[in-house]
């Protein structure tokens, strides 16, 4: 077999697992509101094959201790708490990760995992573990949970922040009327289930942030009298909310390449390389 067909094999190789949701490897940032729910997610994220370590992040430098110590691909920021924690060893270690793994959902009506009633609790625990696979076609990612400001976003706006993005803003209990059709993230889910209706929620980010990341709306409320109102969203996707303005995105969404993609590339480009060689010959 040649050099070239023996590359192309690889390549298609990648290309047809690169789309295919691998088990992550996540870090679950815990606070208050503990531990009962925090193991929950770790038992529910684990059924669905990933693996889950916990850090109590109530200790400036644990988390960054935390993302120092293994390779992690997911990072699961639950920060329900109305205290300051973390410090700027965590924000920095935080921004690394994100760096390599730049894929975020925010997710300002998280309260709603600790709901007690098993049916709606089931649809919580389905969205989580949609992020968890969302982020493994993307080849990683962060997700924040909190809920509204200023009392319960003490460590999660310093986060955002740095990473250039808006902080999470206001006190909003208009209830949910619009989501994104075609959401992976509510996929095999009833929207109307999901905590959030006449609850108070922050505005989580939305359009083109400061650091030139297009988040899009998911879900959350949208009307004339108050616009758009996502109390999730994601830097995938490509719904607009009906009372949104399309100038806030960008023409083209872009999309957080999948896992795998860069060998794709990598891939192509040398049967590039090998066919231009062989030509000249």
């Amino acid at each position: 077999m040649s050099t070239a067909v023996k590359l192309l094999a690889a390549a298609g190789v990648c290309l047809g697992s690169s789309f295919t949701a691998q088990a992550g490897t996540i870090l679950l940032a815990t606070f208050d509101y503990g531990p009962t729910t925090y193991n929950e997610m770790e038992t529910t994220l684990e059924s669905n094959g990933h693996t889950v370590d916990q850090v109590d992040a109530r200790t400036g430098g644990a988390l960054a201790s935390a993302l120092g110590s293994a390779a992690y691909d997911q990072v699961f920021f639950y920060d329900l708490t109305s205290s300051r924690y973390i410090n700027q060893t965590d924000i920095d270690a935080v921004a690394s990760f994100y760096s390599t793994h730049n894929s975020i959902v925010q997710d300002s009506r998280s309260y709603g995992l600790n709901n007690t009633t098993p049916d709606l609790k089931s649809v919580e625990w389905q969205l989580i573990n949609n992020v968890a696979n969302a982020f493994d076609r993307y080849g990683g990612g962060l997700w924040i949970g909190t809920d509204h400001n200023p009392t319960w976003t003490q460590n999660a706006n310093p986060i955002l922040s740095a990473l250039g993005f808006d902080p999470i803003e206001g006190s909003h209990s208009q209830a949910v009327n619009d989501w994104d059709p075609t959401s992976e993230l509510l996929d095999g889910l009833d929207p109307t289930q999901l905590w959030a209706q006449g609850h108070s929620v922050g505005h989580v980010s939305l359009g083109i942030q400061p650091n030139g990341v297009d988040m899009r709306y998911h879900f959350g409320h949208s009307s004339p009298a108050s616009g758009a109102i996502p109390y999730i969203s994601a830097n995938f996707g490509t719904y607009i909310a009906p009372d949104e303005d399309p100038d806030d995105h960008l023409d083209t969404p872009v999309v957080p390449l999948p896992a795998g993609f860069p060998l794709i590339l990598s891939g192509l480009a040398a049967l590039g390389i090998i066919g231009r060689k062989r030509r000249k010959a």
